[in-house]
């Protein structure tokens, strides 16, 4: 049985108890119907099941038990954390381009590629094994490369880019884009990593990247209009996002984060269907960014 087919099966078993408890009939119906509309062959062995069930554990967190007292399979909501499900998310969009080659001038993708991809895997080998990378790193401004000796800790993505965290050769905790690494060599042998921040609270406090230290978190409050406000409430801002007003005129929301270039860059994305409410200094700086599109000089 190939990979893809264990992959697109565990897909559906997790999609099926997150439905709630199910019976081992109710999987085999749902399997049987899946194997139809994708052309595989879904259907298991309880053996086979087990073992997927083992492998959802492993590889995604989610704990899936058979419950006696009711003969059903369901979530053990306690254990489970549910560990890079967004990886699932990814393999069915592959499977959506594989149907969309399909359908050619009906399904239509964003053709922006995030370039640097082919580094993830050996970055992720160094940040597991303790080990330096070698990477040649071009820096947009200055429009030319250099060597860097990293010991990488993290990595982040946003906006279609991948960015590795660092520590540097100075012992200094940098964020570098892979889009701008033109080669990369792994250098064998365990190194010494200093102990970072607490990279969650970390990335939680900003919209972006950057983490100013010498930023405080502040309450951000922005109100929108009612069509851009549905928006904003199917695709937060930020996961901190929280409704103060939604009354069918408006919606205002506030957000816990540190004032930065990204979050003001989202807001100005909103155009005349936003407005900064607080801080006062958001409110100025917002202010100054708009002034200056209108009176940009660039030709």
């Amino acid at each position: 049985m190939s990979k893809l087919n264990s992959l697109y099966r565990q897909l559906q078993i997790i999609k099926t108890a997150k439905k709630g408890p199910f019976t081992w009939d109710q999987l085999q119906s749902n399997l049987e119907e899946k194997s139809n509309d994708k052309e595989m062959d879904l259907l298991i062995s309880k053996r086979t099941l087990n073992r997927d069930l083992k492998e959802i554990e492993e590889l995604f967190g989610l704990i899936i038990e058979y419950d006696f007292k009711s003969s059903r399979y369901r979530i053990n909501i306690e254990e489970s954390s549910e560990n890079h499900l967004e990886l699932l998310e990814s393999f069915e969009t592959i499977q959506a381009f594989r149907r969309a080659n399909r359908l050619s001038g009906k399904v239509f993708f964003e053709k922006r590629l995030a370039r640097g991809t082919e580094y993830l895997k050996p970055i992720l080998e160094a940040i597991e094994n303790q080990e330096v990378i070698l990477v040649e790193y071009e820096k947009y401004w200055l429009w030319k490369s250099e060597i860097r000796e990293l010991r990488p800790v993290a990595l982040k993505e946003y906006l279609n880019r991948w960015y590795v965290m660092a520590w540097t050769e100075k012992d200094q905790l940098h964020f570098f884009g892979l889009d701008r690494i033109k080669s990369l060599e792994l250098i064998p042998g365990k190194v010494s990593i200093p102990p970072a921040p607490d990279l969650e609270s970390r990335f939680l406090e900003t919209i972006g990247i950057i983490n100013n230290s010498k930023e405080t978190v502040e309450t951000v409050v922005l109100t929108f209009t009612e069509f851009k406000g549905r928006y904003i409430k199917s695709m937060p801002i930020h996961p901190t996002q929280q409704i103060l007003v939604d009354d069918g005129n408006i919606l205002k929301i506030c957000l816990r984060v540190k004032i930065n270039y990204e979050l003001i860059s989202v807001i100005l994305s909103h155009g005349d269907e936003v407005k900064v409410e607080e801080p006062e200094r958001l409110k100025e700086m917002v202010k100054e960014k708009a002034k200056n599109i209108m009176e940009s000089k660039i030709k």
